[in-house]
């Protein structure tokens, strides 16, 4: 393991997610920290749960540090804090339902030793009660799992519920405030530190964490319909292409429409067939997508 020193700030944000918090913090009160200097942030996006007293009133083995909006604002508005907030060079950005390994940070800074870049994507483990969506979303070839360790990554596989960043990058590029709703606050601001540095993310795939109570298929699918009919629309145009794979896809057409509707709910209804599972899953996810996206469309 490297034997650099780093000033290193984990930004937690939260909301409504007392029942997953708990193990949240218990995780990161047993990091293992080598010579680095830690710091946790708790950025609460208006919890009417008790998370944040919960986080008020729980001893951590580094520097807590804390803020609750009085409303809810959104990721970006809570992860915008977060980084205002934090003192470390480099930033953990987790969300309240992850549970990190021991040696999470080690591992991280092993990465950043023998690398150049300025984001470095760990990799998550997820848990769900819908084994058949778990199964997809756990598979070799989804996500940082297709990597090897030290090598680069597409932008669309860094993920902000375990991920490293050189706080340095939030200088030029940041993310956009618009973005309010679920979905694709970091994929457009991953998007854009790729326009401008490219090459410059990596896979730290021994930096391992777990997602714990992940919402089930038809419940996921609810949230990317959101995504599509708000965020998804926000997005630079070339994003989106890159998003649905396919221009003709965003184009108004009627049929599309119905075609699209017409998927998300055979999709719902057919996923956990074996063998075609996984390919009506991911249909499901674009389908969910583009339904959303057509209600401001049509």
């Amino acid at each position: 393991m490297s034997s650099d020193s780093y000033n290193i700030s984990i930004v937690v944000i939260g909301y409504n997610t007392l029942s997953t918090l708990p193990n949240t913090i218990n995780s990161i009160n047993r990091l293992k920290v080598s010579n680095h200097n830690v710091e946790v942030i708790y950025i609460d996006d208006g919890s009417t749960d008790g998370s944040y007293e919960y986080f008020e009133n729980t001893k951590l083995n580094f520097q807590k540090l804390n803020f609750c909006f009085k409303n809810n604002h959104g990721r970006v508005a809570a992860r915008l804090k977060g980084i205002e907030m934090a003192c470390g060079e480099w930033l953990l950005f987790l969300n309240s339902n992850i549970v990190v390994e021991e040696n999470l940070l080690l591992e991280y800074v092993e990465s950043i030793s023998m690398n150049n870049a300025y984001a470095y994507g760990g990799s998550v483990n997820t848990i769900s009660n819908d084994l058949i969506f778990q199964k997809y979303l756990n598979h070799p070839n989804r996500g940082i799992n297709q990597y090897k360790n030290n090598q680069n990554i597409n932008y669309q596989h860094l993920i902000f519920n375990n991920c490293m960043i050189n706080k340095k990058i939030f200088n030029t590029i940041t993310f956009n405030s618009k973005l309010r709703y679920y979905g694709g606050e970091e994929l457009d601001f991953a998007y854009k530190m790729h326009e401008k540095h490219p090459n410059m993310m990596v896979a730290s795939k021994n930096a391992l964490a777990t997602r714990i109570n992940h919402p089930n298929y038809k419940k996921h699918l609810y949230r990317l319909i959101e995504f599509g009919e708000t965020n998804f629309i926000l997005l630079d145009s070339r994003l989106q292409i890159d998003v649905v794979r396919y221009k003709f896809l965003l184009n108004k057409n009627i049929l599309f429409k119905t075609l699209f509707n017409l998927l998300y709910f055979i999709c719902i209804l057919l996923y956990k067939l074996p063998l075609i599972g996984n390919h009506i899953v991911k249909i499901g996810l674009l389908a969910s997508i583009l339904r959303g996206y057509y209600k401001n469309k049509l």
